[in-house]
């Protein structure tokens, strides 16, 4: 993303990504990063305001501490346990009061069944889901990264078929809020992004992992 980050931050950002995952590492905190910066440019002209920095820190630690068993740890899902590290983080490195709460509600907009009540909100949970509307042999990847990291930390062998049946339907339950963008892929009057999705889904159910 076209910001300059405080260097400690993001280091302190990518420390918290493990490497061990197949999806839920810093690879795809970078991924994320991309895809809002081509939102971006569609808000700016479309004239939708945003605050730039807001986006850059939640994307930085919407999954952070993913390899965590967050209920050990005393929170309800990894989302909370995302913002509560980002917000030790920010605020230790000076951030104010304000910008923190806002990053924390944009974090706790990429759970499944989030309500988005700014914009800030809605590009970080357009960005963070973008991918599932990306070309199939893309979207096929990412998904075979996730059946990886679901074996992994479950500790648990699942099949091929009965993972396709879980993830499809969790990316359903996801998508099913719309995002409210006034922007070609998310506006309310073509469809483009649950069409893209559910084209993506209807693949996956027919394919198989080789």
């Amino acid at each position: 993303m076209n910001l300059v980050i405080n260097d400690n931050i993001y280091k302190s950002a990518r420390n918290l990504y493990s490497d061990k995952l197949h999806y839920h590492n810093f690879s795809h905190i970078l991924d994320v990063l991309d895809n809002a910066e081509k939102i971006l440019k569609q808000c700016d002209i479309q004239n939708i305001t945003y605050n730039k920095k807001i986006i850059c820190h939640a994307v930085l630690f919407h999954d952070a501490g993913y390899i965590k068993d967050h209920r050990k740890k005393g929170y309800r899902d990894k989302e909370s346990y995302s913002a509560f590290l980002a917000e030790n983080v920010l605020s230790d490195s000076g951030e104010s009061e304000e910008h923190v709460e806002e990053v924390i509600k944009a974090i706790l907009c990429t759970r499944m069944d989030a309500v988005c009540n700014s914009n800030n909100d809605m590009i970080v949970r357009a960005a963070d889901l973008l991918g599932l509307a990306a070309p199939y042999s893309q979207f096929k990847s990412k998904a075979i990264d996730l059946y990886k990291e679901r074996e992994l930390m479950s500790g648990k062998k699942i099949t091929w078929e009965e993972y396709k049946d879980e993830a499809c339907n969790i990316i359903r339950n996801f998508v099913k809020p719309r995002i409210q963008l006034n922007i070609e892929l998310f506006a309310q009057d073509n469809h483009m992004f649950q069409t893209k999705v559910n084209q993506n889904l209807d693949k996956l159910m027919k394919d198989t992992i080789n």
